[in-house]
């Protein structure tokens, strides 16, 4: 009888102990969960604002503003150029710090694609076969 009260006590105690480092390792998992998440919404990157840029041709550069509006990832981006007037930036998406969209340019569609850096931006217009080096720098927010 002693050994049977001996062993569904130290059965208990083990039970006992299970349950509590299983508690413990419960929490870790959902704090680091959690930390992870909010890395993830602290690295969003907020495109908005109004950004001077330019576009090397083999002719001449080309200037302007890109104005980027919108909220929560949903975002519509303007260009204005001193060559073409006012250009809309047909679906326009920013993906962590990469863009991309498409602009009607004479006719012909070219589609734009690169990257956010801070208050910079780099990238390329792609017209058919040819690609052209677009730069940029954030103006305002």
């Amino acid at each position: 009888m002693k050994k049977i009260k001996s062993i569904l006590t130290l059965a208990l105690g083990l039970a006992i102990a299970v349950f509590i480092v299983g508690c413990a390792a419960g929490k870790s998992a959902s704090s680091e969960t959690a930390k992870v998440e909010k890395k993830a919404k602290e690295k969003a990157y907020d495109p908005r604002g109004v950004w001077n840029y330019s576009v090397q041709t083999p002719d001449t550069d080309s200037y302007g503003i890109m104005r980027i509006t919108g909220d929560n990832g949903l975002y519509a981006a303007v260009m204005e150029t001193d060559q073409f007037g006012t250009l809309n930036v047909t679906g326009f998406t920013v993906v962590g710090n990469a863009f991309s969209g498409s602009i009607e340019v004479m006719g012909t569609t070219a589609n734009i694609e690169g990257s956010f850096d801070g208050d910079s931006m780099a990238g390329y217009v792609n017209m058919g076969a040819d690609s052209f080096p677009v730069q940029g720098t954030r103006k305002s927010k």
